[in-house]
């Protein structure tokens, strides 16, 4: 039955029967049919000549569905195919956490080892950080990207894993003790790579050649350690600006672990087939990779290794997001129906975790429960505008600063909001209680971080294009020049600058340049980071920063 089904999907044909119910078993579900036009319509809205996605349907490792959408490469007009290689970002941790479990399988290391016994560069915290810690994010060690971008260095640029290795170790505290709390960290998935490596004398990508890529076939997959490497039928990666499209492709950027694998939707079957028949790490390996993490409180996690547990219309999923520079990828399986849908994009708004939901939705109709409608209130359709009361409408009004450097406002107009920019006053629908829209230029407005009243943030998506807005703080009579100076962090070597404009003041780091708010006593903020200011009598004496993945990084002030 799968070698028919698998020469049925090739052909773009579905068998079909009406076996299979929501409590059917995964040999039924095989049988089940599904309308591969419904699935194309999942896509449908990617044209030819833009950058785009593919899909793989596979059930148990053999793939029911494949198909391309959309162009692999602009310069040659080349398409996106089932073949085609694209860069996987997060949801190559899988592959990192797979290796280290092998790695633990075979005796080479612990998943309990200190991570200083494989890796002695990096500093004692106190409370230990093991291996495990660094598989389920509960290390509490800072994200290496997260620290690049603090110090004004993009990720990009070409260094060593050296002096990565080096950037992690020269931070003196760690987010918070080790188990305390989950917190998502690139440098645990790269730390791990590093492990592999010193473990067992193999670098991550000969690893995983040699005990998984070779044996399962995946002749397309690679771990992308040498940046000057070519690799056939890649994937580039694009941002859509407005009606411009411009490259967007992590080319020099060749750091393992966290991310790092390309791979394609055919060898992306074959590494899902291994699930199920565990020809590499034999019997109950997969039930190894499911293990999930817990904090010292015995509060259970649902990440398990590289992949989140979790579940949709009532089935049990097991997946992965990736996202880097112009790519998007989701691996969304359903263990107990054997079922995956795995969706690889070229370009940033193209959400292929919806799309993989909406996919399964398809293959799986008959074994999903029902969609429950949220509320009979919910508008059918954008153009239903709700009725917001004058309180609701005020939190979008005020002055905003765009991260692509323009500045524009949102005013009332009646019983409605205007959008202003230049002197032309544009009206806005909306769409929902912390939702706008501009259907003249064709943009999507979602709002977030309300206090005092007032949204403070906003994503804005125009024709694919997605940018970032902060609300600029009314003028008040605040006296920066308290503020004004050059801040230095050791832990990342990096200089900062407050300047003084007028009313205002800016944080430079580099070529950039961000809007500072004042946002309370001895505290600033400015585009997702939150700055306490630490102060010596009067005299401001040092800043420290919290960016998310990051938190806590002492700035000293330069005296000059």
């Amino acid at each position: 039955m799968r070698l028919l089904a698998r020469l049925c999907a090739g052909l773009g044909v579905v068998l079909s029967a009406s076996l299979a119910g929501a409590g059917a078993s995964p040999r039924s579900l095989s049988a089940q049919a599904f309308d591969p036009s419904a699935i194309d319509a999942v896509f449908a809205d990617i044209e030819a000549e833009m950058p785009g996605c593919a899909v793989g349907v596979y059930r148990a490792g053999e793939i029911l569905y494949r198909q391309g959408y959309g162009s692999a490469n602009l310069d040659y007009g080349l398409p996106i195919t089932p073949s085609s290689v694209f860069y996987l970002g997060s949801v190559g941790k899988q592959f990192t956490a797979a290796a280290i479990q092998h790695a633990a399988d075979a005796g080479h290391l612990g998943l309990d080892d200190p991570v200083q016994r494989w890796i002695p560069e990096m500093p004692e915290y106190g409370v230990p950080v093991t291996v495990r810690h660094l598989v389920h994010h509960t290390s509490g060690v800072r994200d290496y990207l997260t620290l690049l971008d603090l110090a004004g260095i993009p990720y990009d640029v070409p260094m060593t894993d050296g002096e990565i290795v080096e950037l992690i170790a020269a931070q003196e505290a760690l987010n918070f003790d080790p188990g305390e709390r989950y917190l998502y960290s690139n440098s645990g998935y790269f730390l791990l790579a590093q492990i592999v490596e010193r473990a067992t004398g193999r670098s991550l990508r000969e690893y995983l050649e040699e005990h998984f890529f070779g044996p399962l076939g995946m002749g397309a997959t690679r771990v992308h350690d040498d940046r000057r490497e070519p690799i056939p039928l890649r994937v580039v990666g694009y941002r859509l600006a407005g009606p411009r499209v411009r490259m967007d492709h992590p080319w020099s950027f060749d750091k393992v672990g966290s991310g790092g694998v390309y791979s394609s939707i055919e060898d992306m079957a074959r590494w899902d087939r291994n699930w199920f028949t565990e020809e590499v790490g034999g019997e109950g390996f997969s039930d190894r990779l499911l293990q999930v993490g817990g904090l010292a409180d015995g509060t259970e996690l649902p990440y398990a290794f590289g992949l989140s547990r979790g579940e949709y219309r009532g089935r049990e999923t097991v997946g992965h997001g990736g996202a880097l520079a112009g790519f998007r990828s989701q691996l969304l399986r359903f263990p107990e129906l054997e079922t995956t849908a795995m969706v690889a994009c070229s370009f940033p708004s193209s959400d292929p975790a919806a799309r993989a939901r909406r996919v399964a939705d398809v293959v799986l109709a008959e074994s999903l429960e029902p969609v429950v409608a949220e509320s009979a209130e919910v508008p059918d359709t954008p153009s239903a505008q709700p009725e917001l009361s004058n309180e609701e409408l005020e939190r979008f009004v005020g002055d905003w600063e765009a991260s692509i450097g323009i500045q524009v406002a949102i005013a009332r107009a009646g019983s409605g909001l205007v959008f202003i920019q230049g002197g032309q006053r544009v009206p806005l629908e909306v769409r929902g209680i912390d939702h706008l829209a501009l259907p003249a230029v064709d943009a999507e407005l979602r709002f977030s971080d309300l206090r005092d009243g007032r949204y403070h943030h906003q994503e804005v998506v125009q024709r694919g294009q997605t940018f970032t807005a902060e609300r600029i703080a009314e003028v008040e009579p605040v006296d920066w020049t308290p503020y004004v100076g050059v801040y230095h962090a050791p832990e990342i070597d990096a200089e900062w600058e407050i300047v003084a404009d007028g009313d205002r003041a800016r944080l430079v780091s580099g070529s950039r340049t961000r809007l500072l708010e004042w946002v309370g006593e001895a505290r600033l903020a400015t585009s997702g980071l939150q700055i306490r200011v630490r102060l010596e009598g009067d005299r401001v004496a040092g800043l420290t920063v919290d960016a998310g993945r990051a938190q806590g990084i002492r700035f000293e002030r330069v005296e000059r």
